[in-house]
């Protein structure tokens, strides 16, 4: 009687054991597929941040020249290209959306693989005034002020502000910048502006340079 009783205490014990390391193995499994669904979650979450802050890991979507380009080019979908790269090396203004530069016209060459960027392409009026409209026309302009050049590109719109009777008046606004060339070495000449307006406008600047020196103020 007592071996019958010592076999039954064992085996009550190795069940009761059995059941343990069975309840463990199942809470381990719990704690498993709760972490798998964690590390699921995360990665998800990970691969669609590019989504929505447009940067990955690898960098930022830049649109560069597919192929070297000239100056007024009209750009199309197979001249551009979408590349990536660090954030810290992409160029302020960079584009970054292919329908903002598809369609638009180049307002300089472009180099193979060379980032595109806003100042890269001409707005409207530059591009009706390049495009041989018959009502614009180009004036070049010696700014008063010499370091008001060094502030413009083309692109940028400026104020032609000139002297009548001591006072100042507005000849042009919005005049759109072509082109500025810099004051050369050794010359007494300053820095020269060329800008685009409407003939009547163009008129009235290209009047006023011949008895003064013009103000620009940016715009």
């Amino acid at each position: 009687m007592r071996q019958g009783g010592a076999v039954g205490q064992l085996w009550r014990r190795a069940r009761e054991r059995t059941g343990e390391m069975l309840r463990m193995h199942a809470r381990r499994i719990v704690l498993l597929r709760r972490a798998l669904v964690v590390a699921l979650l995360l990665t998800a979450g990970w691969y669609a941040l590019p989504a929505v802050s447009g940067t990955t890991p690898s960098g930022v979507a830049v649109l560069t020249a597919s192929h070297d380009l000239e100056p007024g080019h009209r750009l199309t979908s197979e001249d551009v290209s979408m590349i990536r790269m660090p954030p810290e090396f992409a160029p302020d203004g960079a584009l970054r959306q292919r329908g903002r530069a598809t369609g638009s016209v180049l307002a300089r060459a472009a180099r193979r693989g060379e980032p595109l960027t806003d100042l890269s392409l001409l707005d409207e009026p530059l591009v009706e005034l390049t495009s041989g409209d018959a009502d614009e026309a180009a004036v070049a302009i010696r700014p008063a002020d010499d370091a008001t050049a060094k502030l413009l590109h083309p692109g940028r719109h400026v104020d032609v502000v000139g002297n009548r009777n001591g006072k100042a008046e507005v000849l042009a606004e919005r005049a759109a910048v072509l082109a500025v060339r810099t004051r050369e070495r050794g010359s007494e000449r300053g820095p020269l502006v060329v800008v685009g307006l409407d003939q009547h406008r163009a008129a009235t600047v290209a009047a006023a340079t011949l008895r003064e020196r013009v103000a620009m103020t940016l715009r």
